[in-house]
């Protein structure tokens, strides 16, 4: 059966739903850590359409939480569980998000939580967080990287210096541990392959498809049907999901 499970076939309203959602939870969010940089309903934004008042209110509360996470990462720390809860509600198509979880936290947590969130929800929350592991790989995981940046920048220290001083942080045993994730990227494309084959909303399809490989060789026998069922999807419309048949697909991957 076609998007059976939570969100069956109520993508629609699944759309509302994270829309409603993620706009409260950024001004909570912001309300708590920094209010005085909370963007909220008010001067010219009053003039807009309600749908680009909303889009104004995310983008600006989105960009100024990634401000205030950068500045302290024990924020991200303290918040890991709402912050992570962000992920299935946002587009995800910047890292402001990502990158400040990726950096506190680890690589490896983060994935591990949005491929179980890949699994789980309505359709657009899927295609959401499955969007997410994009930046997992891209992200600075290295607390004090920016530190670093910032005196490159002015002079205090040289390239050389600091690109030895990340060095030694990412070799310490706590960091590797937290950054593997080798392992975890075919849970990914499973999960986003699976809901990408049980979903029928095509343009949720679409922001799923470049999560995964289609090729066998990334596949357990097992999972033989299910990919077969992807390829055939990918097939009827080339036009749409024509990475998928080019092999330029699957974030974890070098394409």
């Amino acid at each position: 059966m076609r998007c059976a499970g939570p969100g069956a076939r109520g993508t629609g309203r699944d759309h509302v739903t994270a829309d409603m959602e993620l706009p409260q939870r950024l001004e909570a969010l912001m309300d708590h850590l920094a209010p005085e940089e909370t963007v909220r309903l008010g001067g010219p934004l009053l003039g807009l359409e309600p749908a680009r008042q909303r889009w104004e209110l995310v983008e600006g509360n989105r960009l100024a939480l990634s401000r205030v996470l950068r500045r302290d990462l024990h924020l991200v720390r303290r918040h890991r569980a709402e912050l992570l809860a962000l992920l299935p509600l946002d587009g995800n198509v910047t890292n402001q998000l990502v990158f400040p979880l990726v950096t506190a936290l680890g690589r490896r947590p983060v994935l591990r939580y949005i491929i179980d969130a890949v699994g789980q929800g309505g359709w657009p929350q899927r295609a959401n967080a499955s969007k997410a592991a994009y930046w997992v790989p891209k992200g600075p995981s290295v607390p004090g990287w920016e530190e670093l940046f910032v005196s490159v920048r002015d002079g205090v220290m040289s390239v050389a210096d600091a690109r030895a001083k990340l060095r030694r942080l990412r070799a310490q045993p706590e960091q590797t541990d937290n950054d593997a994730v080798a392992d975890l990227w075919p849970e990914l494309w499973l999960a986003s392959m699976r809901a990408f084959v049980d979903c029928d909303d095509d343009g949720l399809r679409r922001r799923l498809h470049t999560a995964f490989p289609l090729a066998a060789a990334h596949y357990p026998p097992e999972a033989a049907p299910l990919r077969e069922e992807a390829e055939r999807i990918a097939l009827a419309q080339p036009e749409r999901f024509g990475r998928l048949l080019d092999g330029s697909t699957g974030y974890g991957l070098a394409i």
